[in-house]
């Protein structure tokens, strides 16, 4: 009997925050596919550079099930390949745009961890040649070694921070489904107990962003 009052006054709540949570994620959905779709059409006009950056808004637009976002990290991949030997600047771009956007994925584990790993390993060797090409006068295993520390950094998310990222999300949506059931009075004032609850909302949604931003 417990459960089913507490369903009743949490089943309104829930059913609009998957709602919200919905309309993100098909927004988010739709935007990766759109911005997908613009990458293609300037790399076949030729425009490398915009659909490099075309390619990373597709990765950034990241859900586990979006249905471009691996192909956009193929596409990264292909150009600063294809572009290394010839063009390492534009090469440096699209491994830039490749972690970036990877790396802007990242939640309570890192998407494709491996291609990270790939572009820490790649770039700097690239980074060398697009510094030596624009008059850099250092010697180029000193540039090396300079730009492998810079990306001699760990990969992936910790558990602290998968912990911190998961907490913070319940928190936060708890905190709001409770003021919203259990927060309000007849007259939709906050109560004492809702400021507990707004200050539970409120703290767990500053740990999740900490977490997202700095994990």
């Amino acid at each position: 009997m417990k459960f089913q009052a507490l369903w009743q006054r949490l089943r309104l709540p829930l059913l609009a925050a998957l709602l919200v949570l919905g309309a993100l994620a098909a927004r988010a959905t739709w935007e990766q596919v759109q911005a997908y779709h613009r990458a293609e059409a300037l790399e076949k006009s030729a425009q490398l550079d915009l659909a490099v950056d075309e390619y990373r808004w597709t990765l950034r637009w990241y859900t586990p099930w979006g249905p471009k976002w691996t192909d956009a990290a193929q596409a990264l991949v292909r150009i600063a390949k294809t572009a290394e030997q010839p063009e390492p600047l534009r090469a440096m771009r699209a491994l830039d745009a490749l972690r970036s956007g990877l790396i802007a994925g990242r939640h309570v584990w890192q998407p494709r961890a491996d291609l990270v790993a790939y572009v820490n390993q790649t770039i700097p060797a690239v980074m060398v040649r697009v510094a030596q090409a624009s008059g850099d006068k250092r010697e180029p295993a000193q540039l090396l070694a300079q730009f492998t520390r810079d990306y001699a950094r760990p990969i992936g998310v910790s558990p602290l921070t998968s912990a911190a990222v998961s907490l913070g999300f319940l928190a936060w949506l708890i905190g709001l489904l409770m003021i919203a059931r259990r927060g309000l009075d007849a007259e939709a004032r906050i109560t004492r107990l809702g400021w507990r609850w707004l200050a539970v909302a409120v703290s767990g949604f500053v740990l999740w962003t900490l977490g997202m931003w700095l994990g």
